[in-house]
């Protein structure tokens, strides 16, 4: 009878009648369906949120590409030496009468096979 009794103090008790109560039983399903089980839940909910930070990032970096070319785009069409210099440096272009040496950085060519 020990074992008979037990079992009712325990079925008795607040905790279980919480438990058993249909309006949390429908809550708690509720949120572990919005959490795990529907197609928006919190884990593809959570990789969206990094996803858009990326592209965030991403936006951020090519607008600022996009002001820099800006920015040398409208210095070399004001000033004819700079167009010359990004024409030589870009391009290897050189005047008629003249001889370029190329002169290659080796500890750039190091690092960058290295990585």
């Amino acid at each position: 009878m020990s074992v008979k009794s037990s079992f009712k103090r325990l079925l008795d008790s607040k905790i279980v009648k919480v438990i058993r109560n249909k309006y949390f039983l429908s809550t708690l399903f509720f949120i572990v369906w919005i959490l795990f089980i529907d197609t928006n839940n919190l884990i593809k909910w959570y990789a969206d949120l990094k996803d858009v930070a990326a592209q965030e990032r991403q936006k951020r970096y090519y607008k600022e590409a996009i002001r820099e070319t800006d920015e040398q785009l409208k210095e070399l069409h004001s000033n004819l030496d700079s167009l010359e210099k990004f024409a030589r440096e870009q391009y290897y272009f050189h005047k008629a009468d003249e001889e370029i040496f190329i002169v290659e950085d080796s500890y750039k060519k190091k690092s960058e096979t290295a990585e």
